[in-house]
């Protein structure tokens, strides 16, 4: 997994470029936000009416066979209360 393959699952899923790096989606539940960085990514989910969450992994923690996937799981798990 690197930087190029997480921008390009950021558009193909829906998020538009802020800058070089950062890319934003919303909805209707809220925003989320992903800010790439050298060896690593952020998300940030802010849903209405819950704490923001914090989701940071080190490129090399995502396998590349099944990054998209785990990318995806990330966005759909559920906030904590």
């Amino acid at each position: 997994m690197n930087a190029d393959m997480i921008a390009a699952w950021a558009v193909e899923n829906g998020f538009h470029a802020i800058d070089s790096g950062n890319y934003r989606r919303h909805d209707n539940a809220g925003v989320i936000t992903i800010e790439i960085k050298r060896m690593s990514f952020l998300l940030i989910d802010e849903r209405q009416g819950l704490r923001p969450r914090l989701i940071s992994r080190l490129f090399k923690d995502i396998p590349i066979s099944s990054g998209s996937g785990r990318l995806q799981v990330l966005l759909d798990r559920k906030p904590n209360h």
